[in-house]
């Protein structure tokens, strides 16, 4: 399998602050810029954040607890009902009792004020860890969910090509603004077997160039860049690992978005997960139903089946 090839996001991370007093918001914006964050959002109240989570789409929420209108234990319930998103809490209170509500409503640490700036990147970075190990590790097991379903779907007689695409549509979904391509290859042939959210690729489109193995054809071309397979020049960030569908059919699954996305070490670890899916799926697809698996794929790559060459 060749090696899987991305490009780490290079953006600061984003911090809303969530405080009632102005003077402490003012400090803690300060704060969080020289320590080479990106303040994406304020809130006075608990209300207020939740209001602005989906607009702002912090990457870590400092939140205080103590606040009017609604306080932060409600506010980070809320939140993480609609949006999952990593919270440090900052406050001049603590208790056993506090430190359990505000764990069961998703926060990842805890800060007590006063604090020095020192305190504030480790505190920010560990509690980002934990979430994104959370996470991941929540989005691999329903990545690996949705193709144990496509293989209970097709080994009950449903459509092969159907059960793949919902289970490759409901996995890419984890990752916003991204589509993919399955692109697919057999001799000189190369096409698109699977397309969903990428513009200038239909299902069964031949694709080029057809020469050399798919994964070195993907990168000479700077990864499945608009000149290689057809998308436009607002597509061209990609992230692709290469998978075996067939004897002497190779496949590669490609993640795509507008260009000057910056793909993460997480959808990497997605998209391998993906691929870890679909390669089991396409396994127990072959193996249990082998007709149907043929008849699907000669269609998908428009080649004569065996019993029509024989006549």
């Amino acid at each position: 399998m060749d090696a899987l090839t991305w490009t780490q996001g290079s953006s600061p991370r984003r911090v809303m602050i969530v405080d009632d007093e102005d003077l402490v918001r003012a400090s803690l914006a300060d704060m969080v810029e020289l320590s080479g964050y990106q303040v994406c959002g304020q809130a006075a109240n608990g209300y207020e954040a939740a209001r602005l989570i989906g607009s702002a789409h912090p990457d870590i929420v400092l939140m205080d607890i103590m606040m009017p209108t609604m306080d932060g234990v409600e506010a980070l319930q809320i939140i993480n009902a609609t949006r999952p998103t990593c919270s440090l809490i900052i406050s001049a209170y603590c208790s056993p009792g506090l430190l359990e509500q505000v764990t069961r409503a998703g926060a990842q640490g805890y800060l007590m004020k006063p604090f020095r700036p020192s305190d504030l990147v480790p505190a920010i970075e560990t509690a980002l860890a934990q979430f994104e190990r959370s996470r991941l590790s929540t989005e691999i097991d329903r990545i690996e969910a949705f193709f144990e379903r496509a293989w209970s779907q097709a080994s009950a007689g449903s459509s092969i090509g159907r059960a793949l695409e919902g289970a490759l549509v409901e996995a890419c979904g984890l990752i916003e603004e991204t589509g993919y391509v399955l692109v697919v290859r057999q001799g000189a042939r190369m096409r698109a077997l699977s397309v969903r959210g990428v513009k200038g690729i239909s299902p069964g489109q031949t694709l080029g160039p057809a020469d050399g193995r798919l994964g070195v054809a993907l990168q000479r071309q700077g990864i499945c860049r608009s000149h290689l397979i057809g998308a436009p020049s607002d597509q061209a960030a990609v992230l692709s690992l290469q998978v075996a569908l067939d004897d002497g059919v190779l496949g590669c699954l490609c993640l795509l978005a507008p260009e000057g996305y910056s793909f993460t070490r997480r959808e990497e670890c997605l998209l391998r997960a993906m691929v870890r899916g679909l390669s089991t799926f396409l396994f127990r697809v072959r193996e249990s139903r082998p007709h149907a698996w043929n008849m699907w794929l000669d269609r998908r790559l428009g080649r004569v089946p065996a019993a029509r060459r024989r006549r």
